[in-house]
């Protein structure tokens, strides 16, 4: 090795050793602090939900990447709320069994408290892993009123864009969504927003869109961290025309680029023809006609 480049490999070395004690060096709390607040500074930027992702995702690296020995039972709480700040943001999955093994590191310590059940329960209907879920509540707290969920996954490995199903009697079926003939509108939105509830309310009640509805509209709810069946199959049974079913996972749906409530996406034949996103306060029905092709003067 030439005498510059040992320096130059000397000097890295160095600076490496110098950074990774000075983070190690900041008290935990007020690390996590800091990545909270760049997380959240991040996550109001208006930025792709993929570029929030990863940056967010570069600064947990930073803060509170993985060693080789056991996180110290003093650092677990907040190892725990970095990483489920971190997930809430990305639904990043190769994250969950990291998740998971500190939940557990939790329990062992006898430091588990019933807020991070619940978050490791959101984070599985949010990721929709209802089985992980349904072991989860039979595990800790099997009287609970959520009780499980029966699951079906009727798709192949070849399906493309997928949605979860409500079925009786507490039930979810994966199927396959087929867009490749003809015209059809997703809807990607929350029972929870205002906005998503108009929406579908005046669309529903559209005596022009009204026969287009049950065939070639669909209406698929984005991940969210407050899932609760029960207001899923009650909105259902109020909307039959426009039930909700649920998105499996944004990978299905590239041509998402801002994960906001609603978001209109127009297929032709597979293809997305055109697409918009929120809803005015005195509705948006013009421009669901005018992706469906339909002229003012045929209304």
């Amino acid at each position: 090795m030439k005498k510059n480049d040992w320096i130059r490999t000397l000097v890295g070395l160095l600076l490496f050793g110098f950074c990774s004690i000075s983070s190690a060096g900041i008290d935990i709390s007020q690390r996590l602090q800091n990545f909270i607040a760049k997380t959240e500074a991040v996550a109001t930027s208006g930025k792709p939900t993929a570029e929030k992702a990863s940056l967010i995702d570069a600064e947990y690296a930073e803060n509170f990447r993985t060693r080789a020995s056991p996180i110290p039972d003093d650092e677990l709480a907040a190892f725990f709320a970095a990483t489920q700040y971190l997930m809430f943001y990305t639904l990043d999955k190769s994250k969950l069994s990291l998740f998971e093994k500190i939940f557990d590191s939790l329990v062992d310590a006898r430091q588990a408290t019933p807020d991070q059940y619940r978050q490791l329960l959101e984070m599985y209907y949010a990721l929709r892993e209802f089985e992980k879920a349904n072991a989860l509540i039979e595990q800790y707290n099997p009287n609970s009123l959520q009780g499980p969920i029966t699951v079906n996954d009727l798709t192949s490995p070849a399906a493309r864009r997928t949605a979860w199903i409500f079925q009786a009697n507490r039930g979810l079926t994966r199927r396959a969504v087929d867009l490749q003939k003809g015209l059809h509108l997703i809807i990607i939105g929350s029972p929870y927003c205002g906005f998503t509830q108009r929406a579908v309310s005046q669309i529903e009640g559209d005596p022009t869109l009204a026969p287009l509805l049950r065939e070639k509209v669909t209406v698929m709810a984005m991940h969210d961290f407050n899932f609760n069946y029960d207001v899923y199959t009650r909105w259902n049974r109020l909307h039959p025309s426009l039930p909700f079913t649920l998105t499996h996972s944004r990978e299905e749906w590239p041509e998402v680029t801002h994960w906001v409530s609603p978001v209109f996406l127009f297929f032709r034949n597979g293809k997305l023809e055109s697409a918009f996103s929120g809803w005015r306060k005195d509705g948006d029905l013009e421009k669901v006609y005018k992706g469906f092709g339909i002229t003012v003067s045929s209304v």
